[in-house]
């Protein structure tokens, strides 16, 4: 679960640092144009009528015709060299043009535009955009069209209208001072020849000024922002969102194909197909889920599995006792001899130990197959311990036929064991030998090459090499039928290998030496020691 959050975590913050990262260029990278023309649409007829003013005069009086109109533009009006132009190489090869150029700073803007084909450049600033900052920069340009019709009759003033259109790219138009048309909320002031400016709010300007004494009013506008200039925040948050929305889409996906994945795989494994595994990324956030999963479903395939096998097998390994048994009640029931009834019910007897000896065996293997116990691992001098378990079985099992070899180099060698598990798989073998030996059974540990063993062999008929794995797995029997005086169950072993493989560890059969077969446990030793007196 952390995987996922810190996954989640990842993307969105990798999200959002890239999208204010990308605010230091996106803005200028997609509005550049948009801006370009919108400051050409608004400063271009500015610089057409101060050129106006510069039109025939020589460029040395250049200098004072600007420093006459320089009090009407309060944000700055002034003539540059190329050299006095703070812009980029690129910029400053675009305004030896002919064209604007414009350089925004955080509280103004500047514009440059080259004077005819001279050497010097006209500069112009915009400042912030309030009303009475936005009446003060534009002051300089309603003082130019103002002194351009008041330059004129009255009568001509249309056709100086029709000359600002040309150069303006807004609408412009002229009205009387008592047309309904105007603000009448802003009268008082544009008959006080104030500049009026509306619609600062909606981003829509619209300009007034009373054109001197006279009756008329001069209107710019109105001059909307465009689209993309006036919904540009907006538009930021909706990138903004959608990026969010993309990453999360990415970062969900996969996590909805695995989970997707889970689900059928637990549909199906519900349907009793225990096949059912699941298939995710290596690097998925539910990899843990999908392994604990699989792990799962294996080991419940497993103990199906088993449990069938078991249950198929044990109602097998029960006929014969009951098909013994009662042939024996059969034979009971007609008139026997003494000697014959107590033959018969001292076999019945005999199948009755066996069965509950299957039972037992069974239910010992079912158990050890079901669940993995937790080993209690404590260091035991390897040859006392097994000493020690010769004693133990000397009640249900004649020793006197096994020998317990204790080589000089493991005298007092500790190994660490389960005592309770190990010292049954051994006794297992020892039962197992002890059916198969002629004579003699030899039991021993051993310890070298970080491995601890105990071996156990007997002089028996041996294990054929084809039989040496099968003799491992359940009610597995080298007998070809039930012989109650050597047979067994068919589980000892299998407990044996169960055991072995819990303390990481391996079982085998070979040749023995005494002719018959050696069974060996080992496992991986790490605190091994010899006692030093």
């Amino acid at each position: 679960m952390a995987r996922l959050y810190i996954t989640l975590y990842g993307v969105l913050f990798i999200t959002i640092a890239f999208f204010f990262a990308s605010l230091n260029w996106f803005p200028d990278l997609v509005l550049h144009g948009t801006v370009k023309r919108y400051y050409e649409r608004a400063m271009l007829g500015a610089y057409e009528l101060v050129e106006n003013r510069l039109q025939g005069k020589p460029p040395s009086s250049w200098e004072e015709v600007i420093r006459d109109l320089e009090p009407h533009f309060h944000y700055g009006l002034g003539l540059y060299t190329l050299d006095r132009i703070e812009a980029s190489e690129k910029q400053k090869r675009i305004v030896q043009t002919g064209e604007l150029i414009f350089l925004e700073e955080v509280e103004q803007t500047r514009f440059f535009r080259r004077v005819f084909d001279s050497d010097q450049y006209l500069m112009m600033v915009l400042g912030p955009n309030p009303e009475q900052e936005e009446r003060d920069q534009v002051a300089g340009i309603v003082y130019l069209i103002e002194a351009k019709f008041l330059a004129r009759e009255p009568a001509d003033w249309p056709t100086v209208l029709m000359e600002l259109d040309r150069i303006f790219d807004m609408p412009l138009s002229l009205f009387s001072i008592d047309d309904p048309a105007l603000p009448q909320d802003r009268l008082v002031d544009i008959e006080a020849g104030k500049t009026v400016i509306l619609g600062l709010e909606e981003m829509k300007e619209t300009y007034y000024k009373r054109l001197g004494e006279s009756d008329q009013v001069f209107r710019a506008g109105p001059f909307p922002l465009p689209p993309l200039i006036r919904y540009f925040n907006p538009i930021l948050y909706f990138l903004l969102a959608l990026l969010i929305a993309l990453a999360v889409y990415v970062w969900v996906r996969p996590v909805w194909r695995d989970l997707t994945r889970i689900d059928r795989g637990v549909r199906e494994l519900g349907a009793g197909d225990l096949d059912t595994r699941l298939l995710v990324r290596r690097r998925s956030a539910l990899k843990p889920l999908a392994d604990a999963f699989n792990t799962m479903a294996d080991r419940l395939q497993r103990l199906i599995h088993s449990h069938r096998e078991l249950t198929g097998a044990v109602s097998h390994e029960l006929r014969t006792p009951i098909a013994r048994l009662r042939f024996r009640v059969d034979m009971l029931e007609e008139p026997l001899r003494e000697g014959d009834r107590e033959r018969h019910i001292s076999a019945m007897r005999k199948d009755i130990q066996e069965l509950e000896e299957l039972v037992s065996e069974s239910l010992s293997y079912s158990r050890l197959d079901r669940e993995r116990p937790e080993l209690v691992l404590e260091p035991v001098n390897l040859n006392d311990w097994l000493n020690e378990l010769l004693i133990d079985l000397e009640e249900s099992l004649p020793t006197q036929r096994i020998v317990c070899e204790c080589s000089v180099d493991t005298v007092d060698t500790v190994v660490n064991l389960d005592s309770r598990l190990m010292g049954r798989a051994v006794k297992n073998l020892l039962r197992n030998a002890h059916r198969h030996a002629a004579s003699k059974i030899v039991l021993r540990g051993d310890c070298g090459n970080g491995e601890a063993s105990i071996v156990v062999e007997d002089d028996g008929t041996g294990v054929p090499e084809e039989e040496r794995e099968r003799i491992f797995e359940p009610f597995a029997r080298l007998d070809s039928a039930r012989d109650r005086e050597s047979g067994g169950v068919g589980l000892g072993l299998a407990i044996v290998n169960q055991i072995a493989r819990w303390h990481d560890g391996r079982v085998w059969v070979e040749n023995s030496g005494l002719g018959g077969a050696r069974f060996i446990i080992a496992w991986p030793e790490q605190a091994t020691e010899n006692l030093k007196e």
